[in-house]
């Protein structure tokens, strides 16, 4: 058997059974014999293992305490990583269960006798994890801890869902949480066959337990492939979300339309699309032990720091909760760079603020320092943005030198001159809709030609006055010439 089929088969099947009375095992003649119980405590965990069976040679079962001593190496570490990913603990201690022979399992789990793959399920209603050691012997010890953590997610997922999450979603996230040491192991080459063979179940058939076990080939990699789809595409906290939402909500359907804001259908179908993506590589990515950073680096790279930075912020608590350092000191380095970048669209806004608010120097200013932000960051589109405010700004400077020296010219009675400095500059100040400067402007204008009234009034009376004086000096001349002809008459 390939061993990527063979992984599926031993992909523990959770039952929800009830563990009542004395378990006996098989005796020599097919009497019941006793199975004498130890247990031996961990932290977190009451590991129960056989130290003898009446009648039965110890060479002919696993009894003693070697295999409790096995798994108590590891059991807590287990659970503590899991309360760290889910956020919640467990009622404990957690009873585990070891069986010293397959008949002793088959008194519990009689489903155990036609799938010889089966090695363990979870009572989640008696807290307890049950394995069978002698199927357990061709496994590797990661295979083990793997068995461990999948059973376990049992118990966090229904604890989350008030046992109400479906089989199928069940299934899918306790084998997204077995921790992928061996990539090979995870190849859905067996579900692209069943894709290929139109053999792939409907979501709503997932939905029964019945199914996922009448075909768990094809089964068991469909809910592992779906659940990796939902958490890949909406992230693990999301997910979440979801397991929580199937406690209050009448089924799976209303749970995802609640959490995802779509259908189960549409969702169906976006899994469909995304398949062949998961079969490319995608299969590969895991947010708990393999976290892919590509679609939030896409992000930063991008500028769009708010959407980065909400997801940086969910992806920092998952991977502090999980072993992925060098994971994690990536995504803090991306939510730094996050945050240059907030503060180099602030500078960019101040700029663009300041242009409004017609202070030209201030706007040269923040737009010069938001350039030299994005350049180190090695962001550059909003720059040509940029410096567009900083060229108009340097045309409103120079419209406002040019309106001073025009009055300046105005004050040195020079009007044509500054008639045209005041003219131009006043219509590049409204383009630029500065309403104050232009003001400025017509009323200097108005000043103009107000002066050059005054001037040409002052300009009349002083000839007026001239004439009259010139009038006056000729008539005196004349009677200074004509003194006599004057007297006679």
């Amino acid at each position: 058997m390939p061993k990527n089929l063979l992984r599926f088969f031993l992909v523990p099947v959770l039952l929800f059974v009830w563990l009542s009375g004395v378990v006996y095992a098989q005796g020599p003649e097919d009497e019941p014999a006793v199975i004498n119980w130890q247990e031996l405590k961990t932290e977190n965990f009451i590991i129960v293992y056989a130290e003898s069976i009446e009648g039965v040679a110890p060479e002919d079962c696993y009894c003693g305490i070697e295999q409790a001593q096995f798994y108590a190496t590891f059991v807590d570490g287990i659970y503590m990583d899991l309360v760290g990913v889910f956020g919640i603990e467990l009622e404990t201690p957690i009873n585990l269960r070891l069986f010293p022979t397959e008949e002793s399992y088959y008194e519990i789990n009689p489903l155990a006798k036609q799938i010889t793959g089966v090695i363990a399920h979870a009572l989640n209603n008696r807290g307890e994890i049950a394995i069978a050691l002698p199927r357990t012997e061709s496994l590797s010890e990661e295979e083990l801890v793997n068995n461990m953590r999948h059973e376990l997610t049992h118990f966090f997922a229904s604890l989350l869902s008030d046992s109400k999450l479906n089989t199928g979603f069940q299934e899918g996230i306790a084998q997204y949480l077995e921790k992928p040491d061996d990539l090979a192991s995870n190849d859905p080459a067996l579900l692209k066959v069943a894709m290929e063979d139109d053999r792939l179940l409907t979501w709503a058939a997932l939905d029964k337990a019945e199914q996922i076990f009448k075909d768990p080939q094809v089964a068991y990699p469909e809910t592992l492939s779906i659940a990796s789809f939902l958490i890949d595409r909406y992230g693990f906290p999301t997910f979440l979300e979801f397991i929580k939402a199937t406690a209050h909500e009448p089924g799976y359907r209303s749970a995802l339309e609640t959490v995802y804001g779509k259908s189960a259908d549409e969702l169906e179908t976006e899994w469909n699309a995304y398949l062949p993506d998961y079969f490319a590589g995608r299969w590969k990515i895991n947010s708990i032990y393999a976290f892919d950073l590509s679609r939030v680096t896409e992000l930063v790279n991008g500028g769009a720091y708010s959407d980065a930075e909400v997801e940086l912020n969910e992806i920092i608590a998952l991977l502090e909760s999980t072993d992925q350092a060098e994971t994690l000191t990536e995504a803090e380095s991306l939510l730094a760079k996050v945050h240059q970048g907030q503060a180099a669209a602030a500078l960019a806004d101040e700029t663009r603020q300041a242009l409004l608010a017609n202070d030209y120097q201030l706007t040269v200013d923040k737009g010069n320092a938001a350039i030299a932000a994005y350049e180190d960051l090695g962001f550059r589109d909003r720059i040509p943005e940029i410096q567009t405010y900083i060229q108009r700004a340097e045309v409103g400077q120079q419209a406002i030198a040019q309106l001073q020296q025009g009055e300046a010219l105005l004050d040195s009675f020079r009007f044509f001159e500054a008639e045209r400095q005041i003219h131009d500059a006043t219509v590049v100040l409204q383009s630029l809709n500065n309403q104050t400067a232009a003001q400025r402007g017509s009323e200097l204008l108005a000043e103009s030609v107000r002066r050059q009234s005054f001037v040409a009034y002052g300009m009349l009376v002083v000839g007026a006055s001239l004439l009259i004086a010139n009038s006056v000096r000729r008539v005196l001349r004349w009677y200074s010439a004509n003194p006599l002809e004057v007297e006679f008459s």
